[in-house]
C-alpha cells in the first residue's frame, strides 16, 4: 500500500501525544507523517516551561517517527488575539509545501478556545477545492478540553491502540511533567489510561482513541 503523506496539525507542543499518540505511532509506521504547531508552549505565568516543552517535543516526535515538526512563536492562550488569516496562511504554507492526503487536528467543539481557533483555521485551509491535496479531514479529542466543552460528541471513527502504541504513548506523555496533573484530573496518567479504555469500550478494543471524520473524498 503506498504511504500517505500526514499533517497533524495542534495548538499546543504536547496535543498530538495527549490526544492521539497511539494512533501518530501507528501512522507513522507505513506513512509520512509532519507535525505543525502553532504555539510556543509558554503557558501564562509559566512561561519558562517553554523549551522544555519544545525539547520534548522532539523527542517524541523521533521516537514516533514523525518525520518533521513545524513550530511557531505565537503565545499559549493567546491565539484568539491573532487575525484568523495569519494562523490559516501559516497553515496553507505547510499544506503547500507537504501537500498531505490526510489531515488530523482539533475537535472544533473544545472548552480550549486556542483547539477551537486552530480546528477553524484547519477547515479553511483545507477546504474541499479541486486544487487542495487533502481528502480526509479527522478531528481528535483531548482529555478535559473536549468533555468540559459540554457540547455534542460525535465520534464516527475509533483506532485501536492496544499494545505497543498505547505504551509509546503514555511513555511519550511521561516525558511532560510540567504539563501532567495529579489523579483524578483528566490530564493525569491513570485518567488518560482509562479514558482510552473508555474509548475502547465504546467499539470492541481494549484501548482506543476517539476521532470524528469532517469529510473523506
Amino acid at each position: 500500500m503506498k504511504a500517505r503523506h500526514i499533517l497533524i496539525v495542534t495548538a499546543h507542543l504536547d496535543d498530538v501525544e495527549i490526544g492521539m499518540g497511539g494512533t501518530c505511532a501507528k501512522l507513522c509506521k507505513h506513512n509520512i507523517v509532519h507535525l505543525l504547531t502553532m504555539c510556543k508552549g509558554d503557558r501564562p505565568g509559566c512561561e519558562h516551561v517553554a523549551n522544555f516543552r519544545l525539547q520534548v517535543t522532539r523527542e517524541n516526535a523521533e521516537e514516533l517517527g514523525i518525520r518533521t515538526v513545524h513550530t511557531n512563536d505565537f503565545s499559549d492562550v493567546q491565539l484568539d488575539k491573532e487575525p484568523q488569516l495569519d494562523i490559516v496562511n501559516v497553515i496553507s504554507s505547510v499544506i503547500n509545501q507537504f501537500p498531505p492526503d490526510v489531515i488530523y487536528t482539533h475537535y472544533n467543539k473544545d472548552v480550549h478556545k486556542d483547539h477551537c481557533i486552530v480546528s477553524d483555521a484547519v477547515r479553511v485551509a483545507a477546504r474541499l477545492r479541486k486544487s487542495s491535496p487533502v481528502d480526509e479531514l479527522y478531528e481528535f479529542t483531548i482529555p478535559g478540553s473536549t468533555e468540559w466543552g459540554y457540547s455534542e460528541r460525535l465520534f464516527n471513527v475509533f483506532e485501536d491502540i492496544e499494545g505497543a502504541p498505547a505504551r509509546i504513548k503514555m511513555k511519550a506523555i511521561s516525558r511532560y511533567t510540567t504539563e501532567l496533573r495529579p489523579s483524578p484530573d483528566p490530564v493525569s496518567l491513570d485518567m488518560i489510561d482509562a479514558r482510552d479504555r473508555y474509548h475502547g469500550s465504546l467499539c470492541g478494543y481494549t484501548k482506543a482513541e476517539a476521532f470524528k471524520l469532517v469529510f473523506k473524498r
